[in-house]
């Protein structure tokens, strides 16, 4: 969340973010914010002053001057208590209100509504290398460009979608995914689990050499690990809750959708030396949506499912705008290393302020891969700086050099899913209906043709 002093100094910046439609007119109500925000302050200057009251009754016990003490006394409860219930009242309202409100952009971020007005910047292919500027554009403009065969040898033929060649090689089951679980559910299966794994274990190793420390987290959270990661309020119904009346300890639990609640709820009401910083870590783990709002999208094949694994990356690092934004080009680094590794065609895009997508981001990096058989571009990973926006709910602190305490800043970034299974299997498959397996995979695959 954002400091309360930074939203009553910026009322109309945090107005703008209103307007050009960052955040949602009908839960964020900044005048009604610094109306509550006013009675707050007014409500605990009056219970300072009854506090006071009551230090004076109790030292006038002291000196034995006991007349109307406990009418005196009895009145004080009675005000406070009565004071202490709007207070409640009104920082319930102030609370939401600011839950509601997301991270402030960075000035680099392009103002827009959706994905239409996403800044392509960077794209590359493998036959070529980076695409020239001018062919660059906003949203997908330099699909066109893209080597549509380039890890198969060049021979041009209709590619088949990967639910079609998946089940035809006998890689990818959905309809016993269906049978199992019900719909958007599916089975890797066999070399096609050992080139999903093979993905995992090549950034895997990369990260361990890069000093990430891998992690094995619990993929149930209770509501502050999301709370803290600002899946909620924003994303809360795409998010399972699971109810039982076994849980232990009467505890609600949820789903995690990434590995990123549970990787920086770790570090809740921690206080971290700055010459430690940055902090790295990584995990996989498995993942679930419940894709409210995508019905009919996507309804084929493993692009869009209520269960996935994936890799992900996060970051603590200390309070810095410049220091954050070397760290997210680094991170997307390590993304372009493992596409460019694969041998796969992808753009990365500047998201705007319409698609930034949860609260937290301040700035965001979409990668996508091309994919020949749709004529269009698949998201596969992002990256964002989340400043110290997640830090103020978990409470997550650094010391620095002079020993004084501040909020950290965190960023993410998603690693690898088994998305990454669809864009092979749309650019490795022979004509003849085989797969070639990515040079980087086959000692772990353990052959270099599927079918």
């Amino acid at each position: 969340m954002l400091d309360p002093n930074y939203i009553r100094q910026n009322a109309e910046k945090i107005k703008e973010l209103v307007n050009i439609g960052r955040a949602s007119s009908e839960k964020v109500d900044v005048d009604l914010w610094l109306k509550l925000d006013s009675q707050r302050k007014e409500v605990l200057l009056q219970l300072d002053q009854i506090n006071r009251e009551k230090n004076k009754l109790a030292e006038r016990g002291k000196s034995g001057d006991v007349e109307g003490l406990r009418e005196d006394g009895k009145r004080l409860k009675e005000e406070s208590n009565k004071l202490n219930e709007q207070l409640a009242d009104i920082t319930t309202q102030w609370q939401t209100i600011m839950d509601w409100i997301p991270n402030i952009p960075f000035t680099e971020v392009p103002i827009g509504k959706g994905a239409d007005d996403n800044i392509e910047f960077k794209a590359w292919e493998p036959v070529n290398g980076y695409l020239p500027i001018e062919k660059l554009s906003a949203a997908e403009g330099s699909g066109e460009h893209m080597s549509k065969f380039a890890a198969n040898g060049g021979a041009d033929f209709a590619v088949k979608p990967h639910w079609e060649l998946g089940k035809a090689l006998d890689i990818i089951d959905l309809e016993a995914g269906a049978k199992v679980s019900g719909s958007r559910f599916y089975y890797i299966k066999k070399e096609g689990a050992l080139l999903i794994m093979g993905v995992f274990n090549l950034l895997m190793r990369k990260l361990i050499q890069d000093g990430f420390d891998p992690m094995i987290v619990p993929v149930l959270v209770k509501e502050r690990a999301l709370y803290g990661s600002s899946q909620i309020p924003g994303d809360a119904d795409q998010i399972y809750k699971i109810e039982s009346k076994y849980l232990e300890d009467n505890n609600q639990l949820y789903l995690i959708g990434s590995s990123e609640p549970s990787n920086f709820a770790y570090f809740a009401d921690s206080v971290l030396i700055e010459k430690d910083l940055p902090v790295k870590v990584m995990a996989q783990t498995p993942c679930f949506r419940s894709e409210v709002g995508s019905w009919g999208k996507d309804v084929r094949g493993i692009k869009r499912t209520h269960q996935f694994d994936k890799l992900e990356m996060n970051v603590i690092t200390e309070a810095n705008i410049d220091k954050a934004r070397e760290m997210h080009e680094y991170l997307l680094s390590l993304n372009e290393w493992l596409l460019q590794t694969l041998k796969l065609p992808y753009h990365v895009i500047n998201m705007c302020t319409g698609d930034l997508g949860y609260f937290a981001a301040a700035k965001k990096y979409d990668v996508e891969v091309w994919l020949p058989s749709a004529g269009e571009y698949m998201e596969v990973m992002s990256d964002s700086i989340t400043t110290d926006y997640q830090t103020r709910r978990l409470n997550i602190r650094y010391k620095d050099s002079e020993n004084n305490l501040k909020y950290a800043y965190t960023l993410n970034d998603t690693g690898a899913t088994h998305r990454l299974l669809i864009a092979i299997i749309e650019h490795y498959q022979t004509q003849d209906g085989k797969l070639l397996v990515p040079e980087a995979l086959q000692d772990f695959v353990g052959k270099s043709v599927i079918g």
